[in-house]
């Protein structure tokens, strides 16, 4: 069986390639966590939520979503994919709103592909919000998100699993990209045991086509922290990642963990995080493929132009990169008062925490500096942040927002 698998590795390698040449682009964002303006009335319980929560600019989401779908009609990718986590906690308000979102896209001629994550289906936590109480509504089965998001990827799917929303579907030709559903209502955080003959036919079928495999999954295919990787990492991914492996899959797309972050397997097999589109600095990803090569990127969306251009008055949304900068800044220095890490949220500990952690979580940690006295203060401090700033420093220190791989 393996020198079939060989054979057909090198019978694909020897084929002329089916991808056009001119190139080609596709955009990826995740952790949406859109919020219907419907649930919502900003009162005080939501914004208490809020700002103890991580960071994430959720008052702005429907904003900010805007702004976002506008860059991506100007800029006519071949593809849009969501990885997960599209609704702040799975109502079906607000999956039915981001989907109508979603069609102006669509009606472009752009297509869009999504997954569900860990907050989108059989959700407990749906809820609206107003004043200082919640309110319990309804939330969505699986068969209820692939009818709402049916225009998204179901329906023009090569191939869709029985077993779970995973499907395979071609943006672009001589590219498929794999859409691996890892939160199904019994397992989730894991691909179902039953997903996986249906996984290894579509593999073995892209490829016998000579067809190069994008895959996409919300929780990671590797541990991109020492420190935080439980339940971060996709359950059985040994097994998932030794099928990516033996079929030549050419990267995997992920998010969930809400920072910017690549790894590589020991095989080779790279892995890119894209960071949540609702925590600073608010970016997606760019994948721009030809010749045989991809190249990713990430770009700020900028919705103080989309603020400005539709007459918005709200000054954060006019400085809405220094609004979200601020915001993210201040949920690390709460958090590090919290864990009685610093004195108060003015401490010069707790602010050069927060821009170390706003480095961190933007992927540029080419920029931190691991001999700075006040990380030596932090591990010496025996606390849960000087773990993490030590766990961070022992990594290579480089810039993960760029990465260039073979297609």
């Amino acid at each position: 069986m393996r020198m079939l698998f060989s054979l057909l590795a090198l019978m694909a390698a020897l084929m002329p390639a089916a991808l056009a040449d001119e190139g080609h682009t596709l955009l990826i964002a995740t952790d949406l966590h859109y919020i219907s303006p419907a649930l919502t009335d900003h009162g005080a319980y939501f914004t208490r939520m809020l700002e103890n929560g991580d960071g994430k600019v959720t008052a702005y989401i429907d904003e900010l979503t805007d702004a976002f779908l506008r860059e991506v009609i100007a800029r006519r990718p071949d593809g849009l994919i969501l990885s997960g986590d599209l609704s702040f906690n799975g109502a079906r308000r607000s999956h039915e709103d981001l989907a109508a979102k979603l069609r102006s896209v669509r009606e472009a001629g752009i297509p869009v592909y999504v997954i569900p994550g860990n907050h989108d289906l059989y959700s407990y936590m749906s809820a609206s919000f107003e004043g200082d109480a919640f309110t319990r509504v309804p939330s969505l089965t699986a068969e209820e998100f692939a009818e709402i998001y049916r225009d998204f990827g179901f329906d023009t799917a090569l191939s869709r699993d029985p077993y779970s929303l995973s499907y395979m579907a071609e943006p672009v030709p001589g590219v498929r990209l794999l859409m691996l559903d890892t939160n199904t209502q019994h397992m989730e955080g894991a691909v179902a045991q039953n997903t996986f003959a249906w996984l290894e036919a579509e593999l073995q079928r892209a490829l016998a086509d000579g067809a190069k495999v994008i895959a996409v999954s919300h929780q990671n295919l590797l541990a991109h922290s020492g420190l935080l990787s439980n339940g971060f990492v996709i359950a059985n991914a040994s097994l998932l990642r030794s099928l990516y492996e033996r079929y030549g899959v050419s990267v995997n797309l992920s998010g969930h963990i809400h920072m910017q972050h690549t790894a590589t397997s020991e095989a080779g097999l790279p892995e890119i995080v894209t960071s949540s589109l609702a925590v600073s600095p608010c970016q997606y990803g760019v994948l721009e493929i030809a010749g045989g090569t991809a190249q990713y990127h990430t770009e700020a969306v900028d919705v103080a132009a989309w603020a400005g251009e539709t007459g918005q008055a709200d000054e954060n949304l006019l400085h809405f990169r220094q609004y979200a900068a601020d915001y993210f800044s201040a949920t690390t220095r709460r958090r590090a008062v919290a864990r009685m890490s610093a004195d108060s949220v003015t401490s010069p500990m707790s602010a050069w925490l927060a821009d170390f952690n706003a480095a961190y979580f933007s992927g540029r940690m080419d920029t931190l500096d691991a001999a700075s006295d006040m990380a030596a203060h932090w591990i010496d401090s025996d606390t849960f942040f000087g773990q993490y700033v030590q766990s961070i420093l022992s990594e290579e220190l480089k810039d993960h927002t760029r990465l260039s791989f073979p297609l």
